[in-house]
């Protein structure tokens, strides 16, 4: 099994939970299967554990990818990392597949000179989101970082207290007052990819500002957009 490549010259792919349509999302698998790849980003979920340790995963239960009824943010990181998550190559559980940390997808972005996505999950408190910036830091991954969030309040206290770093506004649609929001704090956009005309596209670049799109599997809608001008594409698939 294999990435499907898009014809158009684009330097802005990004790997959705890394390439998780061939390893199992958000792990260190599907993290370097994307760092070996031609991908520019390499994007993926965070939630905290109960001892604050920031944990790579997109749900904050193991139902859809560990058959566990448990709920992630009640337990230690030490008892996390013995749950097993199934292998997506041939459906079973692998005690070689676990959740991994903040930190290892870091290494990972940082060994492969890859940039990576960081979205924030709900339920951080603010005390979590500086333990995210503080593992930025750490990894001296400062300017290869961008922290995308459905939440304005995460994105406006990252602005207030650490502007030096790339904030992209996730939303499922376009309207004025995302707009207006993206253009007070100057956050870039990350939108749901069937929300997105040419002309938003215009409006925000004239803004200095940056748009994304989420999350494209179709080789001909990606090469549509590519041509109307985003600035990057995140995918399961496509390289």
């Amino acid at each position: 099994m294999n990435t499907v490549k898009i014809d158009k010259y684009f330097k802005g792919m990004v790997a959705h939970r890394g390439l998780s349509g061939i390893e199992t999302e958000n792990t260190i698998n599907a993290f370097l299967a994307a760092a070996n790849r031609s991908y520019f980003g390499i994007e993926c979920d965070v939630h905290a554990s109960r001892d604050g340790k920031i944990i790579v995963t997109h749900d904050d239960t193991l139902l859809r990818l560990g058959m566990l009824n448990v709920y992630l943010p009640s337990f230690r990181y030490d008892e996390i990392r013995k749950f097993t998550l199934i292998d997506r190559k041939n459906g079973n559980l692998s005690e070689n597949i676990t959740i991994p940390l903040l930190s290892e997808f870091l290494l990972i972005c940082k060994t492969y000179k890859k940039h990576g996505f960081i979205e924030l999950k709900p339920n951080l408190s603010y005390e979590n989101l500086e333990t995210v910036y503080e593992e930025i830091l750490k990894a001296g991954m400062i300017e290869n970082i961008s922290i995308i969030a459905f939440n304005d309040k995460y994105l406006a206290h990252f602005k207030k207290t650490h502007p030096e770093l790339s904030l992209y506004l996730l939303t499922t649609e376009m309207s004025e007052k995302v707009y207006d929001f993206c253009e007070k704090h100057h956050i870039n956009l990350d939108i749901h990819f069937d929300k997105l005309d040419e002309n938003t596209i215009k409006r925000m670049h004239l803004i200095g500002l940056k748009v994304a799109v989420w999350t494209v599997d179709d080789k001909d809608t990606a090469e549509r957009l590519i041509k109307m001008g985003v600035d990057h594409i995140t995918s399961n698939i496509l390289e």
